[in-house]
């Protein structure tokens, strides 16, 4: 029996991945990890799937899924600024790991979307299917009861 091999890097690590090995997408790969998916064996070696926030995107940071060649990601040293995202299915933050949306994402959140209730029920929607056993009123003081009223 062979030895599975480890991963040199968990959630909340920056990795880089160059073009040509991961899919789908252009230029090199900046990924602030926010979930570790599992890995697939192919003919050209052994593949991950990962999920995070792209760093570095013209349009802004932003969550995407890939599949990458485990070999070729690269751990960048640990960055000043720390990405408040949910890592599921626990939906700690990934950044500091209180629950989230934790204390700084809250901040963040009320200015960059004010009154906007619908980006957080998205979030309390996709939480409710990640932790069936949380009964949906703490689920929803969490996500939206610590908003200011308006």
């Amino acid at each position: 029996m062979t030895a599975r091999p480890t991963v040199p890097f968990g959630i909340g690590d920056v990795v880089k991945v160059a073009e040509q090995h991961y899919c789908y997408g252009l230029g090199t790969l900046t990924l602030r990890i926010v979930e570790v998916g599992r890995r697939e064996r192919h003919s050209d070696g052994l593949w991950i799937r990962l999920r995070g926030v792209e760093l570095g995107h013209p349009s802004g940071s932003r969550q995407r899924r890939v599949l990458a060649r485990l070999e070729a990601i690269r751990v960048q040293p640990a960055a000043a600024l720390v990405a408040h995202v949910p890592a599921r299915p626990s939906w700690q933050c990934a950044g500091c790991g209180e629950p989230w949306p934790c204390r700084d994402r809250r901040d963040r959140l009320l200015s960059e979307y004010a009154d906007d209730r619908t980006t957080l029920g998205l979030q309390l929607a996709d939480a409710l299917s990640d932790l069936p056993r949380q009964p949906a009123s703490d689920l929803h003081a969490r996500f939206l009861g610590w908003r200011r009223s308006t």
